[in-house]
């Protein structure tokens, strides 16, 4: 942990939540001495208590603001990809070199730059080349000119699960809705399967806040309920649970129906009725003359 960095993370104030929790997070990893920093996002997720795919999309977001570089790696040995190694932007002046570095510098495209046609792609996210026979051909895919260094592809680059995936409008706030979510439901599962969940419902076209509607009313159902008996965030949303919350408007009793209800089930003095009857409730039925403060007090209220 260096505390000059998660300092510095601190201070950049101007972010969304998302970003500023993934850079504070980043920056809690990086090591103060030698500069390394190099979490893998399973466990930057863990840290964010958020999905893999929304680290992906938050980190996209710091290094298109400068805040962050990316520097994939590759096993020389077998190939295989590596950690990202994370340069913060404290460090920019003097960055440490980046041991198995597919390059020292930045590789990723950047938003608006132009698609070699010649690379081999997988999708439209930015993959990790590996390195392959020295022999291979040379890509400049998303490498300034003056930086060209010499890049190796093999037909089936290792690609990375990136925020393309997760289908999201940009107009919407997806990552504020699944936190309000969460403040709402009553027992929260995984958080990418309740993700890919509220995903999957919004993609159908659901209202999301008929969605939060359905999660506050759940809630207050199962005030008191053992967890081991409320469902799981990720299955109430696959089972479409919040249609049971939504009602249409109802015509509004008649004011005196209600207090005459009430006045009769308070004069009965019913044991079940006991602590069911709200002290402004008896009040009401007090002040009307349909009740006696005796009456009230047989079924416990406290007026």
């Amino acid at each position: 942990m260096s505390h000059k960095a998660v300092s510095w993370a601190l201070e950049q104030r101007h972010l969304k939540p998302g970003p500023w929790i993934v850079l504070i997070q980043l920056a809690d990893r990086h090591n103060k001495d030698t500069l390394q920093c190099d979490p893998d996002q399973k466990l930057i997720a863990a840290d964010c208590n958020m999905s893999r795919a929304t680290v992906n999309r938050h980190l996209e977001d710091l290094e298109h603001t400068g805040l962050i570089r990316r520097i994939p790696r590759v096993n020389p040995r077998t190939n295989k990809a590596l950690s990202t190694f994370y340069i913060l932007g404290l460090n920019f002046d003097n960055p440490p070199e980046v041991e198995f570095a597919v390059s020292q510098n930045e590789t990723r495209k950047q938003k608006g730059q132009k698609e070699n046609k010649g690379a081999s792609r997988v999708s439209n996210c930015d993959t990790v080349p590996s390195l392959k026979k020295a022999d291979s051909r040379v890509s400049n895919i998303a490498i300034p000119e003056s930086q060209i260094e010499t890049q190796t592809l093999v037909n089936k680059p290792v690609r990375e699960h990136c925020a393309a995936d997760a289908p999201h409008k940009s107009e919407f706030d997806f990552d504020g809705f699944v936190a309000e979510f969460s403040a709402a439901y009553p027992r929260m599962g995984l958080p990418e399967a309740t993700e890919d969940a509220l995903h999957t419902a919004l993609g159908e076209g659901v209202d999301p806040a008929e969605i939060l509607a359905g999660a506050r009313a759940y809630a207050v159902e199962q005030d008191g309920n053992a967890p081991r008996y409320v469902k799981l965030s990720e299955n109430w949303i696959a089972e479409k649970r919040w249609r049971q919350h939504v009602t249409s408007p109802k015509a509004q009793a008649d004011q005196s129906e209600v207090l005459a209800y009430w006045a009769k089930e308070i004069i009965d003095a019913k044991p079940h009725m006991r602590g069911r009857v709200s002290p402004s409730m008896a009040r009401e039925c007090l002040s009307a003359g349909l009740v006696t403060e005796q009456d009230c007090r047989q079924v416990g209220v406290s007026l």
